[in-house]
């Protein structure tokens, strides 16, 4: 068994959003994502009805490389105008040709 190492990145956003980051992802080189509803509490409010809107995870498996440039990109258009927050995790993945396109 050959495992390889690659970045799980998650993101958690409102879901108005979906479209935007699906796109942005896809554009900075990650060749697939997984989306699925989140709730839950921050700092900022608490999201976990149909009042206050609703929030997704997005996640995608990327190489170095994508992760840090998709978290710049983040940090830079996002973060300061939306209620989004983002973070990655180093994995091990068979069939690396998959996630990450170098």
């Amino acid at each position: 068994m050959n495992l390889h190492h690659v970045k799980l990145l998650t993101i958690i956003a409102p879901d108005n959003l979906e479209a935007r980051l699906t796109s942005d992802v896809r554009l900075f080189g990650a060749r697939g994502y997984t989306i699925s509803p989140a709730v839950g509490a921050g700092l900022s409010s608490v999201r976990d009805n149909e009042w206050t809107g609703k929030n997704i995870r997005l996640e995608t498996l990327v190489g170095q490389d994508v992760a840090y440039a998709l978290m710049a990109h983040l940090a830079k258009d996002y973060f300061e105008k939306f209620g989004v927050i983002a973070f990655m995790s180093d994995v091990e993945v068979l069939r690396k040709e998959r996630f990450d396109y170098r």
